[in-house]
């Protein structure tokens, strides 16, 4: 059901983060994720958008990018669904560029389906297609298309790190275009697993970047990250579908019109049946409510909240006190929820350090609740790792113009180097010998987490 979907979500970001950094997979070290890089210096090109992350206006077309990256799948069971398949594709994802480049089986791998998202990701519109059905499915929806865009990802990713092993720069910039594009799809998606995903793609995407910009010849590309939309994954739709999902079953309960108490008895099988899910059966909503509308004091608090709600002190006298306390609960779930919706676009490093760990009041309805604080960590996690890049592209641009050197601190570097998207600071920089060192900032919470201690070690190739 619909509520595991933020859990899920953030489960399945954990394991995408992890392809990610295949190539073979990047172990912590000391607490730290570090990621070392040999780069060829190199100045931004001119024109300075030679190589744009995502599909220009010039070259869109009329059409739904969705049903046509739903074309990738078709006539494609033994790519996406065979397990020696997968198998493989997991061996290719891990593989030293070296072992790629003179495979034979890559050398047009999975040609139809790259060829079918580039088309798709060159339409001029997106479109899910999911809020008429949430609102008549409510939190019943189904979303199997999520996990398929994973799959598609993969094999991208694959393509993008035979061309780069092959030395073909523009190809695989066309192909890392293609991918920003399909990840970009998402800041479309209504409902947080679906964002929450599309966040998980751009880091696969920024991982095959990492790549791309350490080989020979790889043009820089600071500003064509700079143009890309920041944040890439907003969230907003997300937190508008959050508010969605729960309307079609509880709508009953934004206003003061009595409800017949069997009405009130479904709404409350309805309620139990999702806490239940979150709870593993823990906590009943029947007794929680039962043994409140006993309470005389606890109705009549109830009451007082929902007229400071804006409902009539008059038409609330007229109601149950079941569904009084029902109406109360829903009330302060959709406050709660505003709660933590409200910093989603406010820069990290200006969100409370204890949001986190903020908890709602107690009550059925705020099992309901997402984790909407760790959805706001993803995305600056993602963010903060684009920003890395981004000073790398800078201090190997610095590196072209200052006889192959990198500069001694950042402020030396004539490019508009982006701050930590964490503290709003610049980047932690230092020179250990002549490995330039970029470091990210974790959040204060998540200080002992590996993959928020992102390390740059930049070594010039001489």
């Amino acid at each position: 059901m619909r509520r595991l979907w933020p859990f899920v979500a953030l489960v399945t970001l954990t394991g995408i983060f992890a392809v990610a950094q295949a190539q073979p997979p990047i172990q912590p070290k000391d607490g730290k994720f570090v990621v070392p890089l040999t780069v060829t210096a190199a100045s931004p090109p001119k024109p300075a958008l030679k190589y744009p992350l995502l599909p220009e206006l010039r070259e869109l077309q009329p059409g739904n990018q969705i049903p046509a990256y739903y074309r990738c799948f078709f006539e494609q069971h033994n790519l996406f669904h065979n397990k020696e398949s997968f198998d493989q594709q997991q061996k290719w994802l891990e593989a030293p560029l070296s072992d790629l480049a003179k495979d034979a089986a890559l050398a047009d791998y999975a040609a139809a389906v790259a060829k079918q998202a580039e088309y798709a990701s060159r339409l001029d519109t997106v479109d899910w297609q999911l809020t008429n059905q949430a609102r008549a499915d409510g939190a019943g929806i189904l979303l199997p298309d999520v996990h398929s865009m994973r799959m598609l990802i993969r094999v991208l990713k694959i393509r993008a790190r035979a061309e780069i092993a092959r030395g073909e720069m523009d190809t695989a910039a066309h192909t890392i275009q293609t991918m920003f594009a399909l990840s970009r799809t998402f800041n479309e998606h209504p409902f947080v697993i679906g964002q929450l995903v599309g966040i998980a793609l751009t880091a696969i995407t920024l991982s095959v970047v990492e790549e791309f910009i350490q080989q020979p010849g790889a043009p820089n590309l600071f500003w064509s990250l700079a143009a890309l939309p920041s944040p890439f994954i907003d969230l907003r739709k997300a937190s508008q579908g959050e508010k969605m999902m729960l309307s079609k079953e509880f709508q009953g309960l934004r206003t003061a019109t009595p409800i017949l108490d069997a009405d009130l008895r479904k709404l409350l099988k309805t309620l139990t049946l999702f806490v239940r899910l979150e709870t593993d059966g823990k906590q009943a909503p029947s007794v929680y409510y039962t043994k409140k509308a006993e309470n005389p004091e606890a109705v009549t608090a109830a009451r007082t909240t929902l007229a400071s709600f804006g409902h009539s002190p008059a038409e609330l006298a007229k109601l149950s006190p079941l569904q009084v306390l029902l109406m109360e609960d829903n009330a302060q779930y959709e406050v709660d929820l505003d709660e933590f919706i409200k910093w989603t676009n406010i820069p990290f490093w200006q969100i409370p350090g204890n949001l986190g760990g903020q908890k709602p009041r107690s009550g059925p309805f705020s099992v309901l609740l997402p984790v909407w604080y760790k959805v706001i960590l993803a995305k600056a996690r993602t963010q903060q790792q684009l920003a890395l890049i981004m000073v790398a592209e800078g201090v190997r641009g610095y590196a072209a113009e200052n006889g192959n050197k990198p500069p001694a601190s950042l402020d030396a570097v004539k490019l508009p180097l982006p701050v930590d998207p964490i503290t709003g600071k610049p980047f932690l920089y230092e020179m250990k010998g002549d490995v330039a060192v970029i470091r990210a900032t974790p959040p204060a919470d998540q200080k002992d987490v590996a993959v928020y201690n992102r390390v740059y070690e930049i070594t010039i190739r001489k």
